[in-house]
């Protein structure tokens, strides 16, 4: 073979030919350094929820990721209104390239990917009216010494859906037998989107009793309708419940008030209490327990007072607090010294009246 014809076959192979009859060595393949694209923020959710935490998606398109056999590191920090770039970000999600197989020869990279990704929000954060411009920055830092390469978007986040002036008038409803008592609900919508309202109903907490009202606005944004209970109609706990829905988001405001028939407006409470074991050594623990009702629900959250009485005397001690849960129930553990009886009270409120529980007897030997 001649020298301008092997010279030819090592260009065209990417191999080297060191002499006649010695080995062929393969090369890997260079390949050209990852550069971020394009970034594509989601904006139709770019905006602070009304309550709790929430995330706004983003794709960056990432050309040429592989270099060598492993996929690039990517990093996503963010900045908010008012925050200065020069600063340390806050982290953002992104979804990881896996690493390619370390084969020989090295396999052929994809020319461009998409990496998916997230941005916290929260209802803590700005703005609170309009909008607030944040900034997003994306780094790949690929395989090998071409270094890492960033790109930077700043986008819009709009203030959050907020319901206003919630009314339900009167409060409470007092029913009556043989009428309709007429009920009005108000609110106003404060907009920042594309908000558009799905349901307004006003609802028992406590049963599956509801009215339905209309969905329309005023032309400011304010919200009037009316309905008409009848006798018939669910007493105790009720709510105005706007459904509302921005984008591709679901929200739910409610405002609470009370459905009671005339002649009845407090509701009864009722306390029981047991203890296990009703026979303890001193300074063993027994538990007090039991559950609080007003009318025939859990009275949730409620504070009780918890009171002994020595045996042999006429006098009752109170001992202390115990709150019950959402669902009634309460439990407190105690190391009597002496033998002698336990009952909690719950205290009287506008809507309820207050209630003694049994009395428990527990020996102490």
């Amino acid at each position: 073979m001649r020298k301008g014809l092997r010279l030819a076959l090592a260009t065209a192979t990417g191999a080297a030919v060191l002499a006649a009859g010695a080995a062929i060595t393969t090369v890997t393949p260079a390949y050209a350094a990852a550069a971020v694209a394009d970034i594509k923020i989601d904006t139709t959710v770019s905006f602070i929820p009304p309550t709790g935490s929430d995330s706004i998606p983003f794709v960056v398109k990432v050309n040429d990721p592989y270099v060598g056999s492993k996929a690039p590191d990517i990093k996503a920090e963010f900045w908010k209104e008012g925050e200065a770039t020069t600063s340390a970000g806050h982290a953002a999600s992104v979804t990881a390239l896996s690493d390619l197989a370390n084969t020989t020869p090295a396999p052929t990279p994809a020319s461009s990917v998409d990496v998916k990704g997230s941005i916290p929000v929260s209802s803590s954060d700005k703005p609170t009216t309009a909008t607030g411009k944040w900034t997003l920055k994306v780094t790949v830092d690929p395989e090998g010494s071409a270094g890492p390469v960033s790109r930077t978007e700043t986008f819009e986040v709009k203030a959050a859906t907020r319901v206003t002036s919630a009314n339900v008038d009167p409060d409470p409803v007092y029913l009556k037998s043989g009428k309709e008592v007429d009920v009005y609900a108000a609110f106003h919508l404060e907009k920042f989107g594309d908000e558009k309202i799905t349901d307004v109903r006003l609802e028992s907490k406590d049963s599956d009793d509801y009215y339905s009202l209309t969905t329309g606005l005023e032309a400011d944004d304010s919200y009037h309708d009316s309905t008409s209970m009848d006798y018939s109609t669910s007493t105790g706990s009720w709510q105005l419940r706007i459904s509302i829905s921005r984008a591709t988001k679901k929200y739910s405001f409610t405002k609470a008030f009370e459905v009671r028939k005339s002649g009845s407006s407090k509701a009864k409470s009722k306390i029981t209490l047991y203890a296990s074991p009703s026979k303890v050594k001193k300074g063993k623990a027994t538990k007090l327990y039991g559950k609080v009702y007003r009318g025939s629900k859990a009275w949730s959250k409620k504070i009780l007072k918890l009171y002994f009485k020595k045996k042999g005397t006429k006098k009752w001690k109170f001992v202390g607090y115990v709150g019950a849960t959402s669902t009634g129930k309460y439990t407190k553990s105690v190391k009597p010294k002496y033998d002698g009886y336990w009952r909690t009270t719950a205290a009287a409120t506008s809507l309820t009246y207050g209630s003694l529980s049994n009395i428990k007897f527990v020996d102490v030997k």
